[in-house]
Formats: C-alpha cells, structure tokens, sequence
C-alpha cells in the first residue's frame, strides 16, 4: 500500500538538511561535553585523595588572596577565598590528626574525609591539574616505600612519562623537597606507596579520558573556529593567526562550558572565539599597544563622536563629548590622546619628490656649523690678542683664563709662581687686558 507524503521544496529540503546537520553536531558536542566532564570530575576526585594537592593549592593561590586588587582574569572572589579558608582549616587539623593517629584513628579518616570533600568543591583550573598530575606522579616514581618492581611493570606510567612534555618547566624535583623539608610527613603528603600506586594508575586514566575528550570537542569545533576567523580578514593578522587566536578562545570556551544548563556548544563558544580575536588585532592594530579596557573607551568616545557630529554637524567639544558618554572631562582628554595613530617618519608614498615627516624634523646628532665657525674666529683672534703681550703679560693672562693650559688659577696662585705679590699680578693684568683691548678690542667684542 502507498501512502502520498507531501513533497517538500529543495529549500525546505536544503534547510532541513542543514537544520539536521546541526542538531547532529550539537548532539555529538553534548555527549563529548559529558565525557569531558565526568573525566575531569574523576580527576579531581583522584587528587583530591592526597594532601599534597591541598599544600599546593595553598601556595598557588593563598599570597593572591589577600590582594586588595584583582585582575579581570583573576578567580579570588569571595566565594574562592572562604574555599581557600576552608582548605587550610582542614588541611592543618588532618596533619594534626595524622601526628597523633596511633591515639584517634576515627578522628583523622574524618578529617581527611572533610579535607577530600573541600578539595573536590575546589574550581580547579586546567593548567592547576596538569601541574598537579605530573607532581603526582614524578612524586610517584621518586618514593622509597614504592617497589622497583611496581615502577618498571607500571606499562601505564612509563609511558605517560615519556610522552610528558612538560616536567622539564615545572621544577618538579625543587618543588618535591620543599614539599619533603617542610614538617609534614611524606606519608602524609602522598599516602602509603600502596594506595599511591593504585590512584596514581586511576589518576592516568582519568587523565587520558578528559584530555582526549578536550581535544575531541575541539577538533568537532574547528570549523566554528575557521568561519568566525573569516569575518576578520583584512585585518592586521594573517588568516593563519586570526585562527591560532581563534583556538585559544575555543579551548578557553570548553573548559568554562557547562551541558547540564541546556545550551548549545556552539553559541557558547562563538563569544570566546570572538572574544579572543577581538583583543588579539585591538593588541596588534597599533605600533603602540593599547589596553583592551581602553580600547572599549575609545570606541565609545569615538562612536559618541561621530553621533554627535551627525546631528549638529559641527566637531563637538570635550563638554558636549562628556555629556554624552557619561565618561569624565579628563579621561575623555586621555581618551583623545591615545586614540591617536602613529605616522612613520619615513616617506611611504610613491612620489619620490613627496617630504617625509623626518624631513622637517631639526637633526640634533650634528653640531652647529654656525657655532663652529664662530669658535675658531674667536680661538684666531685670541690668538692674534695675545701675542702683542710680552712673556710675563702673557703668563699672567694665560694662568688666570686657563688659556692653552686648561686650569685657571688665582692671582694669588699666579704670585707665588712668579715670586709677586696679589696686588702687582693684578696690575700686570689690568695692563695686559687694556693692551689687548686697544689693539683687538672691536673684534673681540662682536663675540659677545
């Protein structure tokens, strides 16, 4: 039996097809999203079970805290530092326990449960838990109590050994000592090589599930990536870095991404993406990097600006400016200033006969000629003024300018060089001087 289905258009089919297309990814990204997720939980889990993890999380974070400012990108809200309250309460009471556990063994599985139970409330960064998983496990295969014969059959280990490539920036081994001299017992810091063994193979596999499916959600995205980076050629980047910058927002989108709140994937992250390659050419479209807080100001200023100027058609002034944009008189002055663009001093027009802004510029690398003309006249004529004086005129008035001998001296100095009195120098040279100036007395005088 035939049943008559109505046709569709081939728009409604090319739409529907697209729709389906799309329902599909966002269907794909929510069960990556899960895995993703629940490898992260398992993760954090894991490391929640060592002390060591609440150690280092203190000492990456609680200096910050107390802060009185905080950046944008920074999480020390209050919320974070009760958190952070939280762990060092616990943290220093189970260590206290763990001293005394041959008297109240009940009293430290609590503490150690409520410290567990802190960590795993703790929002962990991705960069926190890479960090803290190779700690584990370079701690893992630095311990005494753990067997040779557990480290070199551990398959598993050996290899997320050698495929680790970032211990060597870590400074893992001066972090394990400082770790070691500190009062804490390793025991206490890592567990017993037993258990540490077993969560250190837990820890990897959980590693390997969250990473793969990071990298799974990402590369599923890529070409959410590419077609948001096409609508910002002809920029200042290449198309090559508008996608690199394009990717960090992407990875930035998938480690704040939350499927349980019912949005897609792909709307969530194509705000990071924009985000990211938006402050990468605000970063890159000046010779002189401006803020990205500035960079908001003076499109607001500037937008203001033009708006203004389309309804009065007149440049408007910095009061009607403030009026407008709500921003202050002299935020609205900096504003001006640094919205500025940089002009080369080098000629970049074709026309050869064009003058480059360096052209106008005064050179202050050479000397004046002008002045060096005039020294050596004067140097000359000094020296024409000077020769009409007999030797013991010209020893005084030589001595006393420090010509051709480069100190002056006193008339006092001058005395007793030449076995005269102060008084007899100084009429030796008020002669000297009235003979120079009645034979080179205009010339020298053009020089002042």
């Amino acid at each position: 039996m035939y049943i008559n289905k109505p046709l569709l258009k081939p728009e409604t089919a090319i739409v529907n097809s697209v729709n389906e297309a799309k329902g599909n990814a966002e269907h794909c990204n929510f069960q990556i999203a899960s895995n993703l997720e629940a490898g992260k939980t398992r993760l954090v889990n894991i490391l929640a079970q060592f002390p060591a993890t609440a150690l280092w999380v203190l000492h990456r974070y609680e200096a910050d805290a107390h802060k009185p400012e905080q950046t944008a990108e920074s999480p020390l809200t209050a919320e974070f530092t009760i958190t952070l309250a939280k762990i060092k309460s616990h943290y220093l009471l189970a260590s206290l326990s763990f001293s005394g556990r041959g008297f109240n063994r009940e009293a430290e599985a609590a503490e150690n449960q409520q410290l567990t139970e802190t960590l795993q409330a703790f929002p962990f960064s991705t960069e926190d838990l890479l960090v803290l998983t190779e700690l584990i496990i370079y701690a893992f295969t630095t311990r005494d109590d753990v067997s040779q014969t557990a480290k070199s059959h551990s398959d598993l280990i050996i290899k997320r050994q050698e495929g680790s490539t970032r211990r060597s920036k870590l400074n893992l081994p001066d972090i394990i000592d400082a770790m070691r001299a500190s009062q804490f017992d390793e025991q206490f810091l890592f567990l017993s090589g037993t258990d540490m063994q077993q969560y250190v193979t837990d820890m990897i596999f959980a590693e390997q599930l969250w990473l793969s499916s990071r990298q799974a959600l990402a590369e599923a995205n890529s070409g959410l990536v590419l077609f948001l980076a096409n609508q910002y050629k002809c920029g200042f980047l290449d198309f090559d870095d508008l996608v690199q910058e394009g990717q960090t927002g992407l990875l930035r989108a998938i480690d704040k991404f939350d499927y349980h709140l019912g949005f897609q994937f792909s709307t969530y992250a194509a705000y990071w993406i924009k985000q990211a390659i938006s402050r990468a050419l605000s970063r890159n479209e000046r010779v002189v990097r401006v803020p990205c807080e500035q960079v908001a100001n003076i499109h607001k200023v500037l937008r203001a600006k033009n708006e203004l100027l389309s309804k009065t058609g007149r440049e408007p002034s910095i009061k009607e400016l403030t009026e407008y944009s709500k921003i202050p008189d002299d935020q609205i002055n900096v504003i001006l200033s640094i919205s500025q663009t940089a002009v080369s001093l080098e000629n970049l027009d074709d026309d050869e006969d064009s003058l480059a802004p360096i052209d106008f510029l005064e050179q202050q690398v050479f000397a004046n000629p002008f002045k060096k003309i005039e020294q050596s006249d004067l140097k000359a004529w000094l020296g024409k003024a000077i020769k009409i004086l007999d030797p013991r005129e010209l020893k005084v008035i030589c001595c006393h300018f420090g010509i051709n001998t480069g100190n002056e001296m006193t008339l006092q100095e001058i005395g007793a060089e030449l076995n005269l009195t102060r008084e007899r120098v100084r009429q030796i040279q008020v002669k000297a001087l009235n003979k120079m100036k009645l034979s080179y007395g205009k010339q020298l005088m053009s020089f002042l």
